[in-house]
């Protein structure tokens, strides 16, 4: 199978995916330092949102780390934008949490899918990406 095909073929799998997913609002997913980082239209979007000037919305919710800008975490380890599992910014919010928890490694590697398996509880009674499409659940 072409590259092309290949990206065709996971496109469909990932729209599949998020179309069937239905989340538990348990904010397990705003939890943790790390992946949350901002492509420059975001930030321009949150601040508007936030009617705030950007650099106010950088220097309150965000850090800068190789290269890049990230949205940083609360003292209790949950992103500043969520409460009671809800997220705040939910209609500008980034990429990498409209994508959550179907990156493209979820959807084509096992041991990443246990990874979200285990950390998503609308995700946690599938074995596999398999019986998630299907809806086979395990329990």
């Amino acid at each position: 199978m072409g590259k092309e095909k290949k990206t065709e073929t996971l496109n469909a799998v990932y729209e599949k995916a998020l179309a069937l997913f239905e989340c538990q609002v348990c904010g397990t997913c705003c939890r943790g330092e790390g992946g949350i980082y901002l492509q420059e239209k975001e930030i321009e979007a949150i601040s508007a949102y936030l009617q705030l000037p950007r650099e106010s919305f950088l220097k309150t919710y965000c850090l800068e780390k190789n290269g890049r800008i990230y949205i940083h975490v609360q003292a209790d380890g949950f992103c500043h934008f969520a409460r009671e599992g809800k997220c705040l910014i939910h209609s500008v919010k980034p990429s990498p949490c409209r994508q959550w928890p179907f990156f493209r490694p979820m959807l084509t590697d096992q041991p990443n899918w246990e990874v979200a398996r285990n950390s998503c509880p609308a995700l946690a009674p599938y074995r596999s990406l398999d019986d998630y499409l299907e809806g086979i659940r395990s329990d």
